[in-house]
């Protein structure tokens, strides 16, 4: 046994130090067994396993890893389905406002991506959640940007809209629902030819008021060959009206107005055999039937109808 001496002052000499077998043993064994780690460690050599211990930390958190991500690929399918009723409910917004529907074609076009083959270094399995997600995520962010373009699309259109509904002759031009000569070919009464009638008569006392049927600008106001006294409103958006045999003219031309707003008084002036409101829809300066944008009923023929409308 290898004996330590120290030199006590004391006793003025030096004195065995007194360390037990066992320790020394142990320490001995620490420190060679310190020395061949370190130079297996050298050597490329794992005694002690660590390599092992540091592979089942990381396997363990891959497969945490990995069923973070099968969970977030779930939430990605479940905005996906949400994504899919948001286009179906956009479509039929756009069909509401008179736009085309967005073709399912458009919504699915190709947008590219990550491989499902990409390398980040893990295993296969997970390379493909990663790839997957990837995928996932642009699909959802080019519809997202799809879906954000044609709301505003939508809300541009009904805008819009609502100034065309404004200005569509709507509503009847006088209180009364007695038309005396229809929309179309007709004998004519004075000439005694068949011609076409562009217009419709309804029949009414001589001081009748005549309302605008929507809003517009007077483009014409006076006397107008057959049509004796005329209106003629331009209504924008492609459609005018014109309203004949007037007796007295309430608006002059270049005059904004409503709808329901009394513009005349109907009487029995220009080629008329009797008193009554000639009046005509145009399209595109082509003429259509009225009776197309007149509410059926009598509520919609009261004086208090036209009057909330023009008061509006």
């Amino acid at each position: 046994m290898q004996r330590l001496y120290y030199y006590s002052k004391s006793e003025v000499r030096f004195k065995e130090v007194c360390v037990p077998q066992l320790i020394l043993g142990v320490a001995t064994c620490i420190i060679v067994i310190s020395f061949l780690i370190v130079t297996a460690a050298h050597f490329g050599v794992d005694p002690m396993h660590f390599k092992d211990f540091q592979d089942g930390s990381i396997s363990g958190e891959n497969a945490v890893l990995k069923a973070r991500l099968a969970s977030f690929g779930g939430r990605l399918d479940y905005f996906d389905n949400v994504m899919n009723r948001l286009a179906s409910s956009n479509n039929l917004l756009r069909t509401v406002v008179d736009l085309p529907p967005i073709p399912k074609g458009v919504r699915e076009v190709g947008i590219g991506g990550v491989k499902e083959n990409a390398d980040y270094g893990i295993s296969s399995t997970g390379n493909n959640l990663i790839a997957s997600a990837t995928t996932d995520l642009s699909r959802l962010y080019r519809d997202a940007r799809l879906q954000m373009k044609s709301y505003s699309a939508v809300k541009h259109q009904y805008k819009i809209n609502q100034k065309l509904f404004a200005h569509i002759p709507a509503i009847d031009p006088v209180a009364t629902d007695l038309i005396t000569s229809p929309f179309g070919i007709r004998f004519h009464p004075i000439l005694h030819v068949y011609m076409m009638h562009e217009g419709i008569d309804l029949g009414v006392d001589v001081g009748t008021p005549v309302h605008a049927t929507g809003d517009g600008v007077v483009s014409y106001a006076g006397r107008d060959g057959g049509y004796g006294n005329a209106v003629v409103i331009d209504n924008g958006f492609s459609y005018s009206t014109l309203f004949g045999h007037l007796e007295r003219l309430l608006v002059k031309v270049g005059q904004r107005v409503k709808r329901g707003q009394v513009i005349a008084l109907s009487g029995d002036t220009g080629l008329s055999t009797g008193p009554h409101l000639h009046y005509e829809v145009r399209i595109d300066g082509v003429h259509v039937n009225p009776t197309g944008y007149f509410f059926a009923g009598s509520q919609y023929l009261s004086t208090k109808f036209f009057s909330e409308l023009a008061g509006r």
